[in-house]
């Protein structure tokens, strides 16, 4: 399932709890799992044992192009 249209906090409560693979509008991508969502911001965390996240997980919704259910390796 992969949605490709402007991001709000409405199309992200869906995804709380999922490990989450968000593209920036930049081209970079996010990876963890989303913890919290408010008007402006996610949070996502990494897990144990897993690399931080870019900005302490801090991500602008505003900035998300797309979101998908991370593959798991």
């Amino acid at each position: 399932m992969e949605n490709m249209r402007v991001m709000n906090d409405a199309s992200l409560e869906p995804w709380l709890g999922n490990i989450i693979d968000l593209t920036l509008s930049d081209g970079t991508h996010r990876i963890g799992l989303l913890q919290k969502v408010d008007h402006e911001w996610a949070q996502l965390s990494a897990g144990r044992g897993n690399p931080t996240i870019v900005d302490g997980g801090k991500v602008r919704i505003s900035d998300a192009v797309s979101i998908v259910r991370a593959s798991r390796n």
